[in-house]
């Protein structure tokens, strides 16, 4: 039986410690609020106050097509969208019907 360690998440290489416990941390808990919350990043996470190229996946760009963009993680995390996505009460339902698709 052989361990595997687990897979690392993927880091900007402009963060400035790199590999640190921290930044592997922040990185794993940001992915999990994205995907949380309905987006795919595209980019290696690059910190919480710097841009990261993002995919929104709730349909809302013109003819139904993922919108794809940059966005901060600090915004995100609390649930702010870019402009010209769902309505706010679509987004939440089109987020949870996500989540469920999911399980």
């Amino acid at each position: 039986m052989t361990d595997q360690a687990p897979e690392l998440p993927e880091l900007d290489p402009v963060l400035k410690t790199g590999m640190s416990k921290r930044n592997i941390a922040s990185a794993e808990k940001a992915l999990a609020r994205i995907r949380e919350l309905g987006w795919q990043p595209l980019a290696a996470y690059p910190g919480s106050d710097t841009h990261w190229k993002v995919r929104c996946l709730l349909g809302c760009a013109e003819g139904g097509a993922n919108w794809e963009g940059v966005m901060f993680y600090s915004h995100m995390r609390r649930a702010r969208r870019h402009a010209g996505c769902l309505p706010k009460d679509l987004q939440e339902k089109a987020v949870a019907a996500l989540n469920n698709a999911r399980k």
